[in-house]
């Protein structure tokens, strides 16, 4: 008979014991149905209790489908599972054995917010890794326009606690759109001792040099002149009604509909190329939870409690699967029996070029569908060691 390797019980039983590294006192209740709904959600790709149930075989084959669903909801009910304690001691220990790749220790972090339908709003704070980002800080809230997502204090509370995951030797750089044009967020990034790169809306005033009054005058940022072929940096410039000083740099026209215009306490010189990492860090992790892994849209009608576990179990299946696409681009000798192809080469401006064409997310998606009930071996790693890429 056949062995077949990395099945539905060893799976759950190496996160089970991930899972007790991170908290040794969590409920066994939870340890025990907590495994099974994390592979449930990445062999269905749905957030959706029946589609998880229909997913989990083994010894769930010999109970009633409804009692699986009711199980899993039970615990997206339960009371005494507090979501945000459990990803806090999951990432905990994932940044505290975090392998940066380069000298410098720069980590780019994200926030911004995201909305499932109109039903529900998540804020959310990413670590850049290799070209996306996983989830580190989030909070749920019910609806598309609870005022409590988008409080101020909430917003420092989440940027607080990321800094507080990493020590002195990183250089965190915390980038966000134009929706957070707000001085007292960067006074709060400055006063951690880190830097900020956010992109301003066009209509802020800036304190600058009038050639024709011959003085500093105020003015909106659209009245700036542009350049095309190159940016324009102010330094110790004043911005708002604050009268904040600041450093702003302004990317060059050509190419784009609207320069970007990010306001730093940092380096003029690489603000737009930091910026620029926002999209990947981010917007990756909000499609791979929508319609590139788990649609957690199709969830509508759960009240806020239940949508906020549920929730939590899509990032660590997030966090879990992009783990293991870093795992497979840094040990690719380990991974002999099995071969994806994650990138290629083109010809661009007559040179050869190697681009990624499979995401973290996804490498890690393919290498667990192919490595799950395999009747060869396929390594599949529950280390949890994040790599940069």
């Amino acid at each position: 008979m056949n062995k077949v390797y990395n099945n539905q019980n060893e799976i759950a039983s190496k996160m089970r014991d991930f899972l007790l590294k991170c908290n040794p006192n969590i409920r066994k209740t939870q340890l025990k149905i907590i495994p099974y709904i994390v592979l449930g959600m990445i062999l269905s790709e749905s957030s959706v209790a029946s589609d998880i149930a229909k997913s989990l075989k083994d010894d769930f084959s010999l109970i009633q489908h409804e009692s699986v669903i009711r199980r899993i909801k039970r615990l997206f009910k339960n009371k005494l599972f507090d979501p945000y304690k459990f990803y806090d001691d999951i990432i905990r220990y994932i940044i505290s054995n975090y392998k940066p790749k380069h000298d410098d220790k720069r980590i780019h972090l994200t926030f911004d917010h995201m909305f499932s339908h109109d039903n529900y709003t998540v804020f959310m704070i990413t670590m850049r890794i290799g070209k996306q980002g996983i989830p580190l800080w989030f909070r749920c809230f019910k609806d598309k326009d609870d005022s409590n997502a988008f409080d101020e204090n909430l917003l420092k509370e989440g940027i607080s606690y990321v800094s507080s995951l990493f020590d002195s030797s990183y250089k965190l750089i915390f980038l966000a759109d134009r929706w957070f044009n707000s001085t007292t967020l960067m006074q709060h990034i400055e006063s951690l001792g880190h830097t900020y790169c956010i992109r301003l809306k066009r209509n802020i005033k800036v304190f600058v040099y009038d050639k024709k009054e011959n003085n500093k005058v105020w003015k909106p940022l659209s009245e700036l002149k542009t350049y095309k072929y190159h940016s324009k940096s102010f330094n110790d410039i004043l911005i708002t009604d604050n009268s904040y000083k600041t450093n702003i740099v302004i990317s060059k026209s050509d190419g784009v509909n609207e320069p970007w215009i990010i306001v730093t306490n940092g380096s003029t010189q690489r603000a737009i190329k930091d910026y620029s990492f926002r999209f990947g860090s981010i917007e990756s992790v909000f499609k791979n939870q929508k319609s590139n892994g788990f649609y957690i849209e199709s969830v509508v009608k759960a009240d806020l409690d239940y949508f906020s576990s549920m929730y939590t179990l899509v990032c660590f299946s997030t966090l879990f699967l992009t783990i293991l696409g870093a795992d497979y681009s840094k040990n690719s000798s380990c991974y002999k029996n099995v071969k994806i192809i994650t990138h290629k080469c083109f010809i661009e401006n007559g040179k050869r070029v190697k681009k990624r064409v499979l995401s973290l997310f996804n490498t890690g998606l393919t290498l667990f569908n192919l490595a799950f009930n395999s009747l060869k071996y396929v390594r599949l790693s529950f280390s949890f060691t994040l790599y940069d890429i």
